[in-house]
């Protein structure tokens, strides 16, 4: 991959320790051991967007959010709010380069995993939020606990005929015919099977990545060129159950695919979305979001972190194919 120096060196600023951590780590594969690397890293809990999380969290290990409508706080149990609720806030630790290790963490992570049921799950088998969470506590370092084992086989294990996932509030709603499954659940469990190599082989994986590939990764399965949803118009961080064109090109070519001519044209999408610098634009964050990862409308760092790690993970795909 041809990378812009200006945006990498604009990744690399001293004032986000995370993603420039994440950018040695991934983006330039720098050594774990590198000074630059360990530098950064050492930073990272102390730094602004942590301590801002972290202190937001109750002392039992949970974060709260009041519903404006009910006037109810919720957060210490499986029920989240909007964006700001412990899975959340765990996901947004883990972005930032958390993991088990910080004494925090470990609280919430254990507090959250002992709320999940016998199956693996952990909310009317909502799809969104085990991808979600597999995703997260995989990051974090429990990839090896028995309940993300258990989550990750409930994960193998349900099967739908087109090869996406759904949830148990949906499943069932017509008499006569099967419910398509749910383009951001899929999403968030392709994620998940993105942090899970071992998995890419499995017959469920390569279905699910069949899935996207069929509908050109971003797009109507039965309208080639009208997208999915209007996630898939518009570039949103952090990761949340919505969808983002970044986020299906970035797994897909991460697990392989990345130079399948089925993603052509979702490829040109992700072109179309870049300034003439290769830097792009935060479109959406949650206002409620309690890491505030920058402001609509204006070039976001993370956002173009993760379109040129696709682009990366892209042009390994090639190199692999042609023996290089």
């Amino acid at each position: 991959m041809e990378t812009n120096s200006e945006v990498i060196v604009w990744l690399l600023q001293d004032d986000e320790p995370s993603l420039k951590w994440r950018t040695l780590r991934e983006l330039l594969d720098f050594d774990e051991g590198a000074p630059e690397v360990k530098q950064a890293k050492a930073a990272i809990p102390q730094s602004a967007p942590v301590l801002e999380l972290l202190d937001k969290m109750h002392p039992d290990g949970y974060w709260l959010q009041k519903n404006p409508r009910t006037k109810v706080y919720v957060g210490d149990g499986a029920l989240y709010g909007s964006f700001a609720t412990t899975h959340f806030c765990l996901a947004y630790l883990a972005e930032l380069g958390l993991d088990r290790n910080h004494p925090q963490v470990e609280k919430a992570a254990q507090r959250y995993l002992s709320l999940q049921k016998p199956d693996g799950d952990w909310l009317n088998h909502y799809s969104c939020i085990l991808g979600y969470n597999i995703r997260t506590f995989v990051m974090l370092g429990y990839r090896d606990d028995t309940r993300i084992k258990q989550s990750i086989e409930l994960m193998l294990q349900t099967v739908r005929e087109d090869g996406g996932y759904l949830c148990d509030w949906h499943e069932g709603k017509y008499k006569t015919r099967q419910v398509k499954s749910c383009i951001r659940g899929s999403l968030k469990c392709l994620l998940a099977f993105a942090e899970l190599p071992e998995y890419w082989d499995h017959p469920r994986c390569r279905q699910l990545a069949d899935y996207f590939l069929r509908r050109g990764g971003i797009y109507q399965s039965n309208h080639p060129g009208v997208f999915v949803n209007d996630d898939m118009q518009r570039y949103s961080f952090p990761i949340t159950w919505r969808a983002n064109l970044w986020e299906v090109l970035y797994a897909l070519s991460k697990m392989g695919y990345g130079f399948d001519e089925r993603l052509q044209a979702a490829w040109n999408e992700l072109d179309r979305g870049a300034d003439e610098t290769g830097r792009y634009c935060l479109d959406w964050t949650p206002t409620e979001c309690p890491w505030k990862v920058g402001k609509r409308n204006e070039v976001n760092q993370w956002i173009t972190f993760y379109a040129r790690l696709a682009l990366k993970y892209k042009s390994l795909t090639r190199s692999w194919r042609e023996g290089v």
